[in-house]
């Protein structure tokens, strides 16, 4: 699995990477971050996280996400005041499954399988 580069920031000792990775059909968004601030949030030096959406919700995600936003999800991701999380929000506001992974130096891994969401989407 390839990642491409989509955005990186960088401030104060801080940097964050946005990366996307489509095959199969799959599609994966991976922000990568480390530095201070990582320490401060999540007690690691780097943490990377990733959603994973299937088949099924691709063409449903590229399609939502201009449709909520007024912007691709290129542009989504290339945007510094948006991250992985703010993706995440919208995607459980619309129903859109993932899985949500991710792993750090000190804190090892997390993994949420789409089938584990909330109450929202059992009542749909």
């Amino acid at each position: 699995m390839e990642f491409h580069e989509v955005a990186r920031f960088e401030s104060a000792g801080d940097e964050r990477r946005m990366l996307v990775c489509g095959e199969d059909g799959y599609l994966v968004v991976r922000q990568d971050v480390s530095g201070p601030s990582a320490v401060v949030a999540y007690g690691d030096e780097e943490r990377s996280s990733r959603l994973t959406f299937g088949p099924g919700v691709v063409r449903r995600l590229l399609a939502a996400v201009p449709r909520e936003t007024g912007i691709s999800l290129r542009e989504f991701l290339e945007s510094e005041e948006r991250d992985l999380f703010d993706l995440m929000d919208l995607c459980d506001a619309l129903g859109i499954a993932y899985d949500f992974a991710s792993r750090g130096t000190r804190s090892g891994a997390q993994l949420r399988p789409a089938r584990m969401r909330g109450a929202h989407e059992l009542a749909r």
